[in-house]
């Protein structure tokens, strides 16, 4: 009986040993497996990062190339369809000086082209498409920006007319970015506008200061409010 049993607990003793190392065995190349999938992993990692920066470099490119085409060219908002007829040259050539003050212009405006924005015309009770006007002179495009500006609200046929500077739509996001900024600096009574391209310039007690960002100027009131 004692051969018995020791034959019987030799063949236990190796069925467990041989069961371990099977265990052993799957766990070593599950873990293999875990290691080169994580690996994998850390690859595409990296090459999404990659492609990320790639992006983004190649979307700030575009927008460089993009935004001196638009320089000369304003963009009229809210304007009703058809107004400007069949000659829109001459049509804002007569209509801007009218609207922002004919003794602001000492000589006709001279407009390289004027058309409506390339979307589908809409029905009637949708708001009309932009108009994108080109001026031969850069100088054109800024005094018209400025009267603009200071005249306000400019309304045609009781709808609201606004004048805008013409831009990419990632610099006119960029832009967006800074009014909450903006609205900060106008709840203090301190000067802030934004210049070209998207950098913000504070005039605070006879200085000026320069924001390339949002987080700067909100940075700088915070500073202030600390003084």
């Amino acid at each position: 009986r004692r051969v018995l049993f020791r034959s019987e607990l030799h063949s236990s003793i190796d069925d467990l040993k041989s069961s371990m190392n099977d265990l052993l065995l799957r766990t070593t190349e599950a873990e293999l497996r875990i290691s080169t999938v994580e690996d994998t992993i850390a690859r595409h990692d990296q090459a999404l990062t990659q492609l990320q920066k790639d992006d983004a470099y190649l979307k700030n490119k575009v927008d460089q190339m993009e935004n001196p085409s638009r320089h000369s060219n304003i963009r009229v908002v809210g304007l009703k369809e058809d107004s400007e007829g069949r000659d829109p040259v001459r049509f804002f050539t007569q209509w801007i000086p009218e609207v922002l003050g004919i003794t602001n212009f000492t000589k006709p405006l001279e407009i390289e082209r004027a058309h409506r924005t390339s979307a589908p015309k809409p029905r009637p009770d949708e708001p009309p498409r932009a108009v994108l006007i080109r001026f031969l002179r850069f100088q054109d495009r800024e005094k018209i920006l400025q009267l603009a500006r200071a005249k306000g609200d400019i309304a045609i046929d009781g709808k609201r007319v606004r004048l805008f500077p013409d831009m990419s739509a990632d610099l006119a996001r960029r832009r967006k970015q800074f009014r909450p900024a903006a609205k900060a600096l106008k709840e203090k009574n301190i000067t802030g506008y934004l210049i070209h391209p998207a950098r913000m310039k504070v005039q605070y007690k006879g200085r000026s200061h320069l924001f390339n960002t949002p987080e700067e100027v909100h940075t700088f009131l915070k500073e202030l409010s600390n003084v």
